[in-house]
């Protein structure tokens, strides 16, 4: 004990001594092992974690597949009846429809997300009502179930002691409060649902196999591999198809891990990151080297000193060994406060939309587990390079005390390699920095139709209920609010959409009257349903034709109003005008294009703009549009000023979602799912990079102090001080040259792990590869020019009275 006492005292001391080169060690370690926890963390709770349901490994999503393409979606309810039946590899198939609701407790209505759910949803789940009851086996085979079972959240927000046996109504309906959902339970394809209800099935839905809205969870039975019921499956639906080729020709089925259905493109996102947190770890690694063995090196000659004075190698060696453990444990510590900083931001940073979609982050965060790691590398990382320089240095005692012969030769080949390393792994990160940086910039510039999209607010005020069940009582509500809205001071143009651009959803499929073709072959196109003066105040210019009339109303012929693709998806260029269109969802009528109008992204921004057909909410109602205000106006000021006109015409209609469609779309996960590791490797890069540069100027300084003697013999006969400086400069950019070619190949191959996020730039763009090369070799020798510039001023003299 008085031993490791007294080798706690000498550490100290000597760490008050170089606080320069302590606070190295320390914020190496903890920085990067700082970042690297909070990475991980997240990717744990994503990838490793168990989802909370029982034996989840067993659980699938199921989905129809558009064969030729990358086309998922739900399946139609008879189909779903059939996969029921046949599908024998499954112990259970549930089905849930998700949807937005309007919920009314007493006179307050507002807007909730809900699901229309199988009865036996929840057992599929395992999960356990932890009040009331589950879903009866019949109550999702009849439309007059009238009960709800309720997230623990908003239980909580009903007003009195428990939410059982309460009547809440649901889109007009009343519902009674039978089960109550456990706290933790989340299910992250429907987001933060509140409500769920039986799905019903009328005689409509349970005829028509083009109405796909049902998505589908599977179990497999006990020992069947997922192999195995995948080729069941695409049997099953190979079968359906030629039973009911009208709807299922060229439809496959797809069957997918139910972990891999919630992580969606979130997984090559935290894939990408583990694979940045891995280099900066090894750059981290290598620079954490050089430092220990600078500081040995320096240390050679006092070493050597103890051992003349009677010191055993083993007594030297525990004291560096705790010397190594001290900086190890306040690295540890440090780290742990980054993580936790580190993975309390990130959560912060990601918008709410995106976050809702990822519940398994939630509860995200340094635990004893990940803590207890970090002390353990962080440690094997301080003893581990303390103890092997240490080790090399003192074993070479009977032979000189000199530190410029200690290591000999193989201490400057590793100082340089692990500097060549460093370098070659920085830019790695910086191409893959880099990379990301120009497909969020292609995203985020990306035309999407229409101008200024920042002056446009948004309102969300869907109609439910037996009052708005009749298209005329929708059409009056909305032409009502849009000419309250249209008046209001600084509003400068008002219009009505179903769906906002950049929100998906809302397709369906079609056939031009004069050349009709089965449903199974007819192409798809986005339905939007629009009212006002939409195209003019979103800005999106008319081609051809004309734009939608006042007098476009019910008793007038059919219109519509088509994008350029849809067409061109038409053929026959120039001759759109007039052609007439039937639509799957509004049956035998037949629309006359009278209209093109340029192209909008109403997809996903990181999608392909999908062709889009218009009909007037005044020819075809619409219960949840959404009001579109240009207005200089900020969004408190209209949210406040909408809501008073909703109250007037019916204070039941709930009014969300008060936003700015530029707001809308910085917000989506496709934005985010760029942003966020553009940030993170982005920071990861830059502090590659100054650990880089701090290690080249550290080895290039060492080289010039323990090379004075050399330089000033080389001055003594004759070599000017520029040759010197040069003699460092070119050493430099050897290095820096080695590392850049050497990280060049590396990134090409590390790069192609970005694919998937990547937009509108391939892995292997040398534009990118080039500015990170040029910029790379002048920081290097930027972080050369203070060594170099010091080789170049020692005088001859000076340093041979030194000597």
């Amino acid at each position: 004990m008085d031993a490791l006492s007294q080798d706690l005292r000498v550490a100290l001391r000597r760490m008050q001594r170089a606080p320069t080169l302590t606070t190295a060690i320390v914020l190496t370690i903890g920085l990067g092992l700082g970042a690297a926890a909070a990475i991980f963390t997240a990717s744990d709770a994503a990838l490793v974690e168990p989802l909370p349901y029982a034996e989840p490994e067993r659980l699938v999503h199921l989905s129809e597949l558009r064969s030729g393409t990358d086309e998922r979606s739900p399946t139609s309810y008879p189909t779903f009846l059939d996969w029921r039946l046949r599908a024998k590899s499954f112990a259970a198939l549930e089905g849930y429809d998700p949807s937005n609701l309007t919920a009314g407790v007493g006179d307050e209505a507002r807007m909730v997300r809900g699901a229309q759910v199988t009865a036996g949803f929840f057992r599929l789940l395992g999960v356990r009502i932890s009040a009331g009851r589950d879903f009866l086996q019949n109550e999702d085979a009849t439309t007059g179930a009238g009960v709800a079972i309720v997230s623990e959240r908003f239980a909580r927000s009903l007003a009195g002691s428990s939410a059982l046996d309460r009547t809440i109504v649901v889109n007009g309906t009343p519902l009674v409060v039978v089960g109550v959902l456990p706290h933790a339970f989340h299910f992250a394809l429907l987001q933060d649902a509140d409500i769920f209800v039986p799905l019903g099935a009328d005689a409509s839905r349970r005829a028509d196999r083009l109405q796909r809205s049902i998505h589908v969870i599977g179990r497999l039975q006990g020992r069947v591999p997922l192999s195995a019921a995948r080729a069941e499956f695409s049997a099953v639906m190979s079968e359906l198809a030629r039973e009911h080729p009208e709807a299922l020709a060229g439809r496959a089925a797809v069957a997918v891990p139910l972990r891999d259905a919630l992580l969606g493109d979130t997984k090559p996102i935290l894939a990408g990151l583990l694979v940045a947190v891995a280099i900066l770890l090894v750059i981290m690694g290598a620079n954490l080297a050089l430092l220990m063995l600078t500081r040995y090196i320096e240390r050679a000659p006092e070493l050597a000193m103890r051992s003349a004075l009677g010191a055993t190698r083993a007594r030297v060696l525990h004291q560096l060994f705790v010397e190594s453990l001290l900086p190890g444990l306040l690295g540890a510590a440090v780290a742990a406060v980054v993580g936790q900083m580190t993975t309390r931001s990130l959560l912060a940073a990601t918008p709410d939309g995106v976050r809702i979609a990822m519940p398994y982050l939630a509860n995200a965060g340094l635990d004893g587990r990940v803590i207890g790691v970090m002390v353990g590398i962080a440690t094997a990382l301080a003893v581990g390079f303390g103890l092997g320089p240490a080790l090399v240095i003192t074993k070479g005692w009977g032979r000189a005390g000199d530190a410029r012969t200690t290591l000999a030769r193989g201490r400057r080949r590793l100082q340089r390699g692990l500097v060549a390393a460093q370098l070659a792994l920085t830019v790695v990160l910086l191409v893959s920095s880099g990379l990301l940086v120009v497909s969020f910039r292609n995203l985020v510039r990306r035309d999407v139709g229409f101008r200024d999209p920042e002056g446009l607010v948004t309102v969300r005020a869907p109609l439910s209920g037996n009052r708005y069940a009749e298209p005329a009582a929708q059409r009056q509500f909305y032409e009502a609010l849009l000419a309250r809205s249209v008046v209001l001071p600084g509003v400068r143009g008002a219009a009505l959409i179903n769906e906002v651009p950049g929100g998906g959803g809302g397709t369906t499929t079609f056939e031009p009257v004069d050349r009709p073709l089965p449903p199974s072959m007819q192409p798809r196109a986005v339905l939007r349903i629009v009212g006002g003066e939409y195209f003019s105040t979103m800005g999106i210019p008319i081609v051809r034709g004309r734009a939608f009339q006042p007098h476009d109303r019910t008793d007038t012929p059919p219109v519509a109003v088509v994008s350029a693709s849809f067409a061109k998806l038409l053929g026959q260029e120039g001759a759109t005008l007039g052609r007439r269109l039937r639509l799957a969802v509004t049956g035998r009528a037949e629309w006359e294009v009278v209209g093109v109008v340029g192209d909008v992204q109403v997809a996903a921004l990181d999608a392909d703009s999908p062709p889009v057909v218009y009909l007037s909410h005044l020819q075809a109602a619409e219960n949840r549009m959404t009001l579109v205000l240009r207005t200089a106006l900020g969004v408190a000021s209209v949210a406040d000023q909408v809501r008073a006109i909703v109250r007037t015409l019916d204070a039941g209609v709930p009014v969300y979602a008060v936003t700015t469609i530029e707001q809308q779309l910085s917000d989506s996960k496709a934005v985010f799912s760029r942003r966020f590791p553009m940030i993170v490797c982005g920071v990861f890069a830059a502090a590659a990079l100054a650990l880089t540069l701090v290690a080249l100027y550290a080895i290039c300084m060492h080289e010039v102090l323990t090379r004075r003697h050399e330089f000033g013999i080389r001055l003594a006969v004759g070599g000017s001080p520029g040759s010197i400086r040069r003699l460092i400069l070119r050493d430099a950019m050897l290095l820096g040259a080695v590392g850049i070619g050497v990280g060049g190949i590396v990134a090409t191959v590390v790069s192609r792990s970005l694919h998937a996020i990547l937009f509108g730039v391939a892995a292997t763009d040398w534009r990118v590869y080039a500015v990170v090369a040029v910029g790379v070799l002048a920081a290097a020798v930027l972080a050369t020019l203070g060594p170099a510039l010091r080789a170049g001023s020692v005088h001859p003299s000076v340093v041979m009275r030194v000597e």
